[in-house]
């Protein structure tokens, strides 16, 4: 397996310059940008003054994405019989190629990073010889780590989702739509219950690269900047927290069920390489749990007179048409049997009760 990871990673060089090249841009722009004077350097401001969030972003959405660029011997035949002639058991091969790619990007983010952290100092120290602030330089040391196991598991939460499909549109889409369920269902729970939209907004951001964003750049930017630690806005509201809180533990378990997906499932047979079928029932669950969360999220946005009320209608015949389109598309067949078209109006016909439902207790509260 070491051969083999080692000609996976001379094989994606490439990817590694390209991405390497990004991270640099974005980490050398960034530093480059903050200003150590200020008139307003004496006063205790909210705003960061130094741009991590740049960076972290980048790195968490290419982590996001990359679980695409290594599943290549499963969206084609021709490429899985290739893969499997290989003397090497399946699963060796897909951890191979999947921590080849955790590599590379791993190294490109850290000489990224370090190149950000040089670029500041010598401004901060050298060019600026006298400045209005210091930046609190050994916070990058858990930022980095914090940054690394976060953005790892991003990639074994996006594995997961894009592992339930053989093709690259349906590991698309189930990626698309599993993300909006993970992403939205606390928010339309917390707005059922609490029939408050405003707090339930707080919980879109769920276990995804923008909840991360969010909350690692923002708490490390107070660390960096002020050395003062900043979490919950203001701190009284309960529905930061529990934002907070909900999002760490469904990360934490999404990504640990990704990395067991990841060690024990097999790869599907060559058989199933490029079709649009699964031989598990994953990626229709997804999809469809996908999917009804956005009719649900229609129900809760639409609420509050009877021009909304119409106006919902139009998006529900939107949503539906969608619906039924995008299932065709997963499946490459528009003809759907009888219990697919239950399972498609029964989820619609859900979603417009449930809709109404909300728009009910809203107008009744108000």
């Amino acid at each position: 397996m070491k051969r083999y990871l080692r000609l996976s990673i001379i094989r994606k060089l490439p990817l590694f310059v390209v991405l390497s090249v990004l991270l640099l841009t974005v980490a050398f722009v960034s530093a480059s940008n903050i200003e150590f004077e200020s008139e307003y350097a004496n006063h205790y401001s909210l705003t960061p003054r130094c741009d991590v969030a740049s960076l972290i972003s980048t790195f968490f959405l290419i982590m996001t994405a990359l679980p695409f660029f290594s599943m290549n011997y499963r969206y084609s035949l021709g490429k899985s019989d290739l893969y499997r002639q290989v003397a090497f058991k399946e699963k060796r091969i897909r951890y191979a190629e999947h921590l080849s790619s955790l590599i590379i990007v791993c190294i490109a983010y850290t000489l990224a990073l370090s190149v950000q952290v040089a670029t500041l100092a010598v401004r901060n120290y050298i060019i600026f010889k006298n400045p209005d602030f210091y930046l609190y330089y050994g916070w990058f040391i858990p930022m980095y780590f914090t940054c690394l196991v976060v953005g790892i598991g991003l990639y074994f939460i996006s594995y997961l989702l894009v592992s339930r499909s053989n093709s690259f549109i349906n590991s698309l889409l189930v990626f698309c739509l599993g993300y909006t369920f993970f992403n939205c269902i606390n928010y339309v729970v917390i707005a059922y219950f609490t029939r408050n939209i405003g707090e339930a907004s707080f919980f879109l951001q769920g276990p995804s690269a923008i909840g991360a964003i969010s909350y690692v750049a923002q708490t490390f930017e107070r660390f960096i900047c002020y050395n003062d630690f900043f979490l919950f806005g203001n701190g009284s509201e309960w529905y930061y927290a529990g934002s907070f809180y909900t999002c760490i533990i469904e990360f934490v378990l999404l990504a640990a069920l990704g990395i067991v997906a990841f060690i024990v499932e097999k790869d599907p047979s060559s058989e199933w390489a490029g079709k649009p079928d699964s031989n598990k029932p994953y990626q229709e669950i997804l999809f469809h749990a996908g999917f009804g969360t956005i009719g649900l999220i229609i129900g809760t946005i639409m609420s509050g007179s009877i021009f909304s009320t119409i106006l919902s209608l139009l998006f529900y015949v939107s949503y539906a048409a969608s619906y039924y389109t995008l299932y065709g598309l997963l499946r490459r067949n528009f003809k759907l049997k009888g219990y697919q078209f239950g399972i498609l109006f029964g989820n619609v016909g859900l979603s417009i009760i449930a809709g109404f439902t909300y728009m009910g207790i809203s107008g009744y509260q108000s």
